[in-house]
């Protein structure tokens, strides 16, 4: 990617706290995806589709793009 920059722990934190919501939305018994050997966390696709598709999360990573953005 041309326009690629570092996330700052605030960026991280902001992008967080928006799947969080999406993720409490879920029935709590949903089946999200699952924890490797090796501590790495899987989501299954219904969850990252969900995930990727918050328009609360599509705007804060527009805006997070965009320079100057106003953290």
């Amino acid at each position: 990617m041309a326009n690629d920059r570092p996330l700052t722990a605030a960026d991280l934190a902001r992008i967080l706290r928006v799947y969080l919501r999406i993720v409490d939305e879920l029935p709590p018994d949903t089946d999200s995806g699952f924890l490797d050997a090796q501590g790495h966390v899987h989501f299954l696709p219904d969850i990252g589709k969900k995930l990727r598709a918050s328009r609360e999360a599509v705007d804060e990573l527009a805006r997070m793009r965009k320079p100057d953005s106003g953290k």
